[in-house]
């Protein structure tokens, strides 16, 4: 599944806010296009900082109400990359995380292979998958040669 543009997702949010009666504010389209503009997979935390020193002042309150929104839409996913609390990325084809422990980048993994043996140990365990989230926490090569700092060292 492809990205999807700005002006799509905000279609996509006015569509799912009018099916539910709630009203599509300048707040709310501000929350969407930091998200959009932002790169990277942002906490929500960091997207509220954004917007309350903007011009256009957005409460914390209204940030974390408003990404739960776009996470039910299907716009975003949250994962907690290994530091409890939740970042935030633009929904697109499923992928997993190796998050490095010391300087915290976090690499986007996809696998065929991976998707395979996850299906295959639901099946032998008559369980079924609706969900799932995989963070591999370790350390990039750049912190292990030297380049970093080890968090843990």
């Amino acid at each position: 599944m492809a990205i999807p543009t700005y002006e799509e997702a905000e279609r996509t949010l006015r569509k799912y806010l009018s099916l539910r009666g709630l009203r599509c504010t300048v707040e709310r389209l501000a929350i969407l296009r930091a998200i959009w503009e932002h790169r990277g997979h942002p906490s929500a935390e960091e997207i509220a900082q954004e917007l309350t020193e903007g011009p256009l002042y957005v409460s914390r309150a209204t940030v974390y109400r408003t990404l739960d929104l776009l996470v039910e839409t299907g716009l975003l996913t949250c994962s907690s990359l290994g530091e409890g609390h939740r970042h935030y990325e633009i929904g697109a084809e499923h992928h997993d995380h190796l998050i490095c422990r010391s300087c915290g980048r976090v690499i986007e993994i996809r696998s065929a292979d991976m998707e395979k043996l996850q299906d295959r140990i639901c099946r032998e365990n008559d369980f079924e998958n609706v969900s799932h989230s995989l963070e591999i926490i370790g350390y990039c090569s750049h912190c292990r040669n030297g380049g970093g700092r080890k968090a843990d060292s």
